[in-house]
């Protein structure tokens, strides 16, 4: 009987400790305008964020269609409706997984510099060939820009209310700069505060 205890005993301890070191994977997550952000996950939100991206992906197509009827029922556009380039979302394991949260997050962190990285290369070159380019061209490209992040946007819109949820995204739209307003925003809060601080307490006087 005895035995049997220490045995049950031993099996409970290493089951206690794989639960506590479950493994977790970084995993790329890439939004419909295939813009990607690295995230650690373990199993059970791996398994979530598969589940929901099913879920869109079976209502992606027929809400493209609708859209792109509405947007060509439209007059005032005069481009074609952008819909090809954008995709449903995807999230794929990026390396070997860990067994320790905290390692993943350092390698997180260092792919994302990476990412960051080639992308101010990218903007930079994007910058400098519309600086090259003549008032035409770039008036052209302002347009496709703007009829793209309308076709997301509708279809975004339309997904969410079908689903019951929003869909995730990452970052800003093409024409838009509304996290550096947020930021903007942020930095005038804490001069307020600061400004408070600063503000000398003036001492009521007595009748």
């Amino acid at each position: 009987m005895n035995r049997m205890a220490t045995v049950a005993a031993i099996a409970l301890i290493g089951w206690v400790g794989w639960t506590r070191a479950e493994s977790v994977s970084i995993v790329q997550v890439t939004d419909m305008r295939g813009q990607s952000e690295y995230q650690v996950m373990g199993r059970e939100e791996f398994a979530a964020i598969q589940k929901e991206i099913k879920e869109e992906t079976a209502i992606f197509l027929p809400i493209v269609a609708e859209c792109k009827k509405e947007w060509e029922a439209n007059k005032d556009n005069t481009l074609p409706f952008q819909g090809n380039r954008i995709k449903p979302r995807s999230a794929k394991k990026v390396g070997a997984d860990f067994m320790d949260r905290e390692k993943a997050q350092k390698k997180r962190s260092q792919m994302e510099d990476r990412a960051s990285s080639k992308q101010a290369e990218e903007l930079d070159k994007e910058s400098k060939k519309s600086q090259s380019s003549n008032t035409d061209e770039v008036s052209k490209e302002m347009a496709r820009t703007k009829a793209f992040d309308e076709a997301f946007e509708m279809i975004a819109k339309k997904m969410g209310e079908k689903l019951g949820r929003p869909v995730p995204s990452f970052g800003l739209l093409s024409g838009s700069d509304t996290k550096g307003e947020v930021k903007k925003d942020e930095k005038k809060d804490e001069k307020k505060d600061e400004k408070k601080d600063k503000k000398p307490k003036t001492e009521k006087k007595g009748n």
